[in-house]
């Protein structure tokens, strides 16, 4: 991760194998390609994060590829990745010039197998002879590994969620006991110890220790509380969670400021709604109505990006592609129930609108399609505090100079 360069690959080379320093590409050539009749010295290059090296298109890369393909090589290349795009885009290039690796590809763990990583792990804590499992319920080491696997089967992320989860059990412990040593007190004062009890100890501090002025309670291997499948789901849900919070945390400034505009502009139409609705019958009120078109959602966040040159507008290519962007992450949403990327509208030839004759009307589609907001307004306003949180937050309240 610390190579920025090729110059830094070849001399990181040099240095690790004892070759002479500041070493260039063709001195590295020179050892690792030919060399001394009889020579049988040999060289192991193990290279992790290839896929970093791949982004950076580093000729030394190539040519490492290649000197351990031919006949006279004395260099044994090993390259580790964990993309897995890494062969769509590294193969094309190294058939392109002849070579091509042998591929050892290793799938993701499965849920059996992370369960008897975690349970090895967890019993050589206890005695070889003990069949008890600490610290986590055999159900909820299960649950664990099946949510892992299902989302990376990445072992990290299980060991990662298996102590997070006892240290959610510890500190439920931890107020449960403090609570127990209140409720034991004579005096039951908040935040206050009796030191000089004449009463006799209570049955609830029996087999308990004390530990500076207080009573606690001592837990072993056996009777330390474990880690439950309810421990593991708020856990898992704070790991693999796709919510909104979640998902507004990874926007940029433009893609809030869109948000921020929809919001904006719904706020608007709904306020001008409910003053036709006061004076119009039940059977002309429509719903839909408060939700904007591309177009009209377009005008509005130019409008307000422009007042007071809060932002520079996006072009409307690069709107689209927001807004769109924005419909995967499931942040806007469709209001006519037409999702999906924008498409052209049709010619009338093509959709004769048949409204009142039993067939179907044109659909909207493209820049008059509706879409609606699937943020809340608290959630949005909570995800603009920040770089940039003051402007989005005059986008935002901007709906009644629209």
């Amino acid at each position: 991760m610390s190579v920025r360069n090729a110059k830094d690959l070849a001399q990181k080379l040099a240095e690790d194998l004892g070759l002479k320093e500041d070493a260039g590409f063709e001195y590295l050539q020179s050892c690792f390609v030919g060399g001394k009749a009889g020579d049988s010295h040999k060289y192991v290059v193990i290279l992790d994060e290839v896929d970093r090296l791949v982004d950076m298109d580093l000729e030394l890369l190539y040519s490492l590829f290649q000197w351990s393909m031919l006949a006279s090589s004395r260099v044994v290349l090993i390259g580790i990745a964990n993309a897995l795009d890494l062969t769509d885009r590294f193969l094309p290039r190294l058939k392109s010039r002849n070579l091509k690796p042998e591929l050892l590809p290793f799938m993701p763990y499965a849920a059996a197998q992370i369960a008897e990583v975690l349970t090895l792990k967890l019993r050589s804590l206890v005695p070889a002879n003990s069949s008890n499992l600490p610290f986590v319920q055999p159900a909820a080491l299960q649950f664990c590994a099946k949510k892992v696997a299902a989302q990376t089967g990445d072992l990290r992320k299980a060991f990662d969620i298996c102590r997070r989860s006892i240290d959610l059990v510890e500190q439920e412990a931890r107020e449960h006991d403090a609570t127990a040593v209140l409720q034991d007190s004579p005096s039951k004062t908040p935040l206050m110890e009796n030191i000089n009890l004449s009463s006799p100890p209570s049955p609830r501090s029996r087999g308990q220790g004390h530990s500076k002025g207080r009573t606690m309670t001592i837990y072993t291997l056996d009777t330390a509380p474990k880690a439950t499948i309810a421990h593991m789901a708020r856990v898992t849900a704070q790991v693999f969670g796709n919510g909104t919070t979640q998902r507004l945390s990874t926007l940029n400034l433009q893609q809030k400021a869109v948000l921020c505009a929809l919001a904006a502009l719904e706020k608007r139409k709904r306020d001008m709604q409910v003053e036709r609705t006061m004076f119009a019958t039940p059977s002309k009120h429509n719903n839909h109505n408060a939700a904007p078109s591309i177009k009209q959602l377009f005008e509005a966040y130019s409008n307000l990006c422009k007042r007071e040159k809060l932002l520079h507008p996006l072009s409307s290519g690069e709107f689209r592609d927001v807004v769109s962007g924005l419909e995967t992450l499931s942040l806007v949403s469709g209001a006519d129930g037409k999702n999906g990327s924008f498409g052209m509208p049709m010619t009338p030839s093509r959709t004769p609108s048949r409204k009142g004759k039993g067939g179907f009307g044109k659909a909207a589609v493209g820049d008059e399609r509706k879409v609606a907001s699937a943020v809340g307004m608290k959630e949005l306003e909570a995800s603009l505090e920040g770089a940039g949180g003051e402007l989005l937050k005059d986008i935002m309240e901007g709906g009644a100079l629209l």
